[in-house]
């Protein structure tokens, strides 16, 4: 677990800031699940060194343009991005500017707007994707 952080004290409204931050390794293979963190997060990971190239990065905050910093992003690397995100919200997710700092690193997206259900299972030496509607 990356996050919350040892000195974490929740408000008294929940916060995206609040989500659980999971490193999960299998073989050699390993996912980095963000939940809705936002920049703050991302920087004090970064900055603490717990983020590492992984081979799948559930992607922050549905995409929001408020998370996928270029510093997270370069820690981390991803192979695969996904990005659960419902068709057509109102919110504008996935935000542009995230989409293309993924395509800069050459990270397959793989979003739930456009492929439905994505499924990613490894034996810790490869990985199969499924997708399905």
């Amino acid at each position: 677990m990356l996050a919350p952080f040892a000195d974490y004290q929740p408000a008294a409204t929940p916060k995206n800031d609040d989500s659980l931050v999971l490193r999960l390794r299998y073989g050699s293979r390993s996912f980095l699940l963000s939940g809705d963190i936002e920049k703050d997060v991302e920087r004090r990971m970064v900055g603490e060194n717990e983020v590492e190239p992984v081979d799948v990065l559930k992607v922050a905050h549905h995409g929001s343009r408020t998370s996928s910093t270029e510093e997270f992003l370069s820690a981390a690397n991803p192979s695969f991005a996904l990005i659960s995100v419902g068709v057509d919200n109102s919110y504008g997710h996935p935000n542009r500017d995230v989409l293309e700092r993924l395509e800069e690193r050459h990270s397959e997206i793989l979003r739930t707007d456009s492929s439905g259900l994505i499924t990613i299972r490894t034996d810790g030496d490869h990985l199969t994707v499924d997708t399905r509607w």
